[in-house]
């Protein structure tokens, strides 16, 4: 079989940026299993390492329902690129594994076994718990393991996190759930950045869960995203300071988790969001991490002005 010249060089180009995508990291490093004992839980980790070998900032970062420790691979490989240590998490209670599991168990659809995992008060409690753990044996291998050994800033730490990720990210800055009486609020966190962040409805958090968040938050959705204007109470119940709302137009949920260039492919990905969240975040991280920038208003501006391109027409951004 013939195979046509265009599907060829879209191949070759697509290797290209893969290889250039890799090469841009000094490695990834795949931790499949790690045992937390006191929980009997392994919490798979994967590091993507930047080329400095200098003690460099530490940013975790969550999946979604479904998802795995690659599914923000994307992103990952940025931070990499631009200086950060990435550590992606998974959540075995919610992982892609695990939705399949309930699909077969209880004779489930995909999307009432993502809702059945969203209303699992043991993923709610041990998310939170999985970020508390990596950060402790991030803190070990940076002192011992000769890969990570000072590699690793743990003074300046921050958290992603999409959809239930968000949720990870949220509750590890001081949102408190609905129905855990557990603090799981991780004090080493600095920074909190959540995509697509869950909304004030009492499902997973209420009005009086934003109240004592003083850490820096910045969340981060769009006008198709599945809980619409919800995706913003939390910039109007948490304290003013530091806290920042970015709003993409068009945009859905989806739009905000890329795993391009990683082990698992999904056939569409809103690689026009993918380019923009590669300016927005490591702005927002040399800031609250490096003090490296301004996030004033005008500097908002100029980062907005470099995101915008292709499906992405137009990002407002407010900060209080």
């Amino acid at each position: 079989m013939k195979i046509p010249l265009r599907t060829l060089l879209a191949a070759s180009l697509l290797t290209l940026a893969l290889h250039a995508e890799l090469h841009a990291q000094a490695a990834v490093i795949d931790l499949p299993t790690n045992q937390d004992v006191n929980r009997q839980r392994n919490v798979p980790l994967t590091f993507h390492l930047p080329k400095q070998t200098s003690a460099r900032p530490l940013v975790l970062i969550s999946h979604g329902g479904a998802g795995s420790r690659h599914g923000m691979y994307a992103i990952a490989a940025e931070l990499a690129k631009q200086g950060y240590v990435a550590l992606c998490l998974e959540h075995v209670t919610s992982n892609t594994d695990n939705i399949r599991q309930r699909m077969r168990n209880k004779g489930l659809g995909f999307k009432a076994a993502l809702l059945d995992s969203g209303k699992d008060m043991i993923p709610r409690k041990n998310r939170p718990l999985d970020v508390k753990f990596a950060i402790d044996l991030a803190t070990q291998l940076n002192t011992s393991d000769p890969r990570f050994k000072g590699r690793m800033d743990l003074t300046q730490i921050a958290i992603i996190g999409h959809s239930y990720g968000a949720y990870t990210a949220m509750v590890s800055c001081g949102v408190k759930p609905v129905g855990l009486v557990e603090n799981l609020a991780e004090p080493r966190i600095v920074l909190g950045i959540g995509l697509s962040p869950q909304s004030a409805n009492g499902e997973f958090f209420n009005q009086d869960s934003f109240k004592k968040v003083t850490r820096p938050f910045v969340g981060i959705s769009g006008t198709r995203d599945i809980a619409g204007q919800g995706h913003r109470d939390f910039f109007q119940l948490m304290p003013k300071g530091d806290k920042h709302l970015i709003w993409f137009y068009d945009a859905n949920h989806f739009s905000f988790s890329d795993p391009t260039g990683g082990p698992r492919r999904l056939p569409r990905v809103d690689a026009d969001v993918t380019r923009a969240l590669k300016v927005l975040l490591p702005g927002i991280l040399d800031h609250y991490l490096l003090e490296q920038s301004s996030l004033d208003q005008k500097t908002r501006q100029q980062l907005i002005g470099k995101s915008i391109g292709g499906t992405v027409r137009r990002i407002d951004w407010q900060a209080n």
